[in-house]
């Protein structure tokens, strides 16, 4: 009797062992991870700066903006495209 119960736990525990190891179906992202890795590294900082300095050139063309009634092209050219080509869109993906 006792040596069925070690048995059975030395059984169980190599199943939870082999279990551990194997990558589940749902735990697997798609992509591919040099693309992800350029995207964090270099894409994203240089979006955010995209960004910063879309907004700046956003602000100061705002007389001209306003006065060729254009404000939501330029707002849409300078500020908007960044922001969801920084924050939205999947890492590694290269449109959103």
């Amino acid at each position: 009797m006792e040596k069925s119960k070690k048995t059975l736990l030395v059984a169980a525990v190599a199943t939870c062992l082999f279990g551990l190891g194997a990558p589940s179906a749902q735990a697997y992202e798609e992509g591919d991870d040099a693309a992800i890795m350029l995207d964090l590294l270099v894409l994203r900082p240089a979006g955010f700066l995209a960004t910063v300095g879309g907004t700046v050139i956003f602000v100061a063309s705002l007389p001209i903006s306003l006065s060729t009634w254009s404000l939501g092209k330029s707002f849409n050219a300078f500020v908007k495209r960044p922001v969801v080509y920084t924050f939205v869109r999947d890492l590694g993906e290269p449109r959103p």
